[in-house]
């Protein structure tokens, strides 16, 4: 079988949350988002293809120091019969294994549940704004990309599986309280809360950063303060929370940054 791979990561601590993980990367998405940090994978090469049984030799030798795979991208979802693989590979090898998703494959989502032990899903922007989406998405399918989402969001959480949720936090586009209000309430009624009581999902907000955006008019806008993201993650009404931010970690508890540097972040 041939794949599709534009790159690997032997040893990464930010992308399997609390676990190293060996990170494979491919191209292609359905997506243009402004704000995109992996962009040069958007575009499938000539050179992005390789042969899958030479792909496992070479993880074989890289797997020594990691607890997981994880496959990101581009939009892994383009590969369902390359994420089996994977997964049973992993599986082969005492490995946990997960991949990254915009949601826009449902159905490829939910033929994976019994296969995975972890699916990251990126919440890009509110769910009751579908020309915000679109603004975000860089394509005119906001409303599309909303229906899709919450499939596939209904998959995960009617599984067993880790549901790793992620919105990346950007200054004067998709930051208001409105919007993270929205979010939390559309993630409640899909059944994210008895999946977080149950200790299986989470959800996190990332820090945008300007310098590795795709576009200009993104580049222009500044990074959120610690503050902001605090303020949007308790408007957000939902347990499990955490920051991701240069200063404060990986998956920072939303919790632990309130009982703990209160002053540090102006909330008294």
């Amino acid at each position: 079988m041939k794949v599709l791979v534009s790159g690997v990561v032997e040893l990464s601590l930010v992308d399997y949350p609390r676990n190293p993980a060996l990170v494979i990367f491919v191209p292609g998405c359905p997506f243009r988002c402004p704000m995109c940090h992996n962009w040069r994978m958007l575009e499938v090469k000539p050179e992005h293809e390789k042969a899958f049984d030479e792909l496992l030799s070479k993880l074989k030798r890289a797997i020594d120091a990691v607890e997981a795979v994880k496959v990101s991208g581009g939009e892994p979802t383009l590969y369902p019969d390359f994420l089996r693989g994977l997964s049973d590979f992993c599986k082969e090898n005492s490995l946990l294994f997960g991949f990254d998703t915009n949601g826009y494959f449902p159905e490829v989502v939910g033929n994976l549940l019994g296969h995975v032990d972890l699916v990251s899903v990126d919440v890009k922007a509110a769910f009751n704004d579908p020309d915000l989406y679109s603004k975000v998405i860089g394509v005119n399918a906001g409303a599309e990309a909303i229906k899709r989402l919450k499939k596939t969001l209904t998959h995960l959480f009617s599984s067993s599986v880790y549901a790793d949720l992620r919105t990346t936090f950007i200054p004067t586009v998709n930051d208001k309280p409105e919007h993270m209000r929205n979010i939390g309430e559309t993630l409640l009624k899909l059944g994210y809360g008895e999946k977080a009581e149950r200790g299986e999902a989470s959800y996190t907000l990332q820090e945008f950063e300007p310098n590795l955006a795709w576009k200009d008019e993104m580049k222009r806008l500044r990074r959120p303060t610690l503050e902001e993201m605090v303020e949007a993650g308790k408007a957000t009404g939902i347990p499990n929370v955490y920051i991701r931010k240069q200063d404060v970690g990986f998956m920072a508890p939303l919790e632990s940054l309130l009982e703990h540097r209160p002053q540090k972040i102006g909330l008294i």
